[in-house]
């Protein structure tokens, strides 16, 4: 049987490269016919290396990047040449750009029939309503590939630590922790962890205020800075294995990859209760412990805070009491079951079959 060949537009996530099986074969970062393909392919890349016969499908996942005319000369392009494609919604709202255009992107999808993979039932019924998708839901699956080391549930005495990473993303309000934590006297004991993603010029302008908070609390002994081009999977691995609390401090979301990696490895979630995420763990039916929730409510935005600082106390109280996360052995044979019902609803799609 002939592999499906895939595009990922981008493949830079491990969500996307992790879609593969036997049947299904991941172009970006290989070579098809003498083209060398990359791995953050775009939409204006694809349109540079017409015909499309060295593909079968292009599998969108953020096109918060591609302009709508872009986005639509590709849709067009892809009928007529009878190539299918699948859009992973991952996020429901924008975390760049405004939500007006985002929407207008999400709604040029649906018009032409692309199929909406939403990651929980109550996204799924959200992509229906606002934009009349067709969709199926998928679940988000590992982030960790099963088998990676974990947390160790022996822990050493010593000071509660707490890790940030990625990029800094406007939605995520990373100066709050930084001020809050700092400053609270019931978390002395306590570090913190930044591993962030080497920044741009642009993106030292657009958050040009965390770059200044980072440097100045950069003098506190307990935290940690450490900027990487692209932090690998096995360098992000690593820095979560090594914590005990991630901190998910977003003013908004959908979905969230880092909370799915924090059950993989046995870690601790501090999460902002918004978006999709408690719907998230809901799938998991008590097969993971619930994150440490927060609440930041728009009508008490001087709450925030302190709410947030609640919320690390009390997960900092409960990894000194000895807090311990899920059978780590039942959750990985566990994943390996939810990730072959993902490939499975994949491929149908890859097939044109749903």
């Amino acid at each position: 049987m002939t592999a499906i060949r895939v595009l990922h537009v981008p493949a830079r996530t491990p969500y996307a490269r992790k879609l593969r099986d036997g049947n299904i074969q991941i172009l970006n970062e290989t070579t098809v016919n003498g083209l060398a393909v990359p791995r953050d392919a775009t939409l204006t890349w694809l349109l540079e290396h017409r015909p499309w016969d060295w593909l079968d499908v292009v599998h969108l996942h953020h096109p918060d990047f591609e302009s709508i005319p872009r986005l639509r000369t590709v849709l067009e392009e892809c009928r007529r040449a009878g190539k299918r494609v699948v859009y992973t919604a991952h996020d429901l709202s924008p975390v760049f750009g405004d939500r007006a255009t985002h929407h207008h992107r999400l709604r040029v999808l649906a018009e032409h029939g692309v199929p909406f993979v939403c990651l929980t039932p109550a996204a799924e019924a959200a992509a229906r309503r606002r934009f009349a998708a067709s969709t199926t839901v998928a679940p988000h699956g590992y982030v960790a590939v099963p088998g990676t080391p974990l947390r160790s549930r022996r822990r050493e005495d010593g000071p509660t630590q707490f890790l940030i990473y990625g990029s800094l993303r406007r939605n995520r309000d990373i100066e709050l922790v930084l001020a809050c934590w700092r400053f609270a006297r019931h978390l002395a004991a306590t570090t913190l962890h930044l591993l962030l993603r080497a920044p741009s010029r642009a993106s030292l302008a657009d958050d040009g205020e965390v770059w200044r908070a980072i440097r100045e609390h950069a003098a506190d002994p307990r935290l940690r800075v450490d900027v990487l081009p692209f932090p690998t999977d096995d360098e992000v691995n690593t820095a979560v294995a090594a914590a005990d609390c991630l901190l998910l401090p977003y003013r908004w979301a959908s979905h969230s990859g880092q909370l799915e990696h924090a059950l993989d490895l046995g870690v601790l979630p501090v999460a902002a209760r918004t978006g999709y995420l408690p719907d998230q763990i809901a799938l998991h039916r008590g097969r993971a412990p619930e994150p440490m929730w927060f609440d930041w409510p728009d009508n008490a935005p001087f709450d925030h805070g302190a709410r947030l600082l609640d919320a690390m106390r009390t997960a900092h109280t409960a990894i000194q009491d000895g807090w311990h996360a899920h059978d780590a052995e039942k959750f990985v044979d566990y994943r390996r079951r939810e990730h072959a019902d993902v490939i499975a609803v994949y491929r149908e799609l890859y097939e044109g079959n749903r």
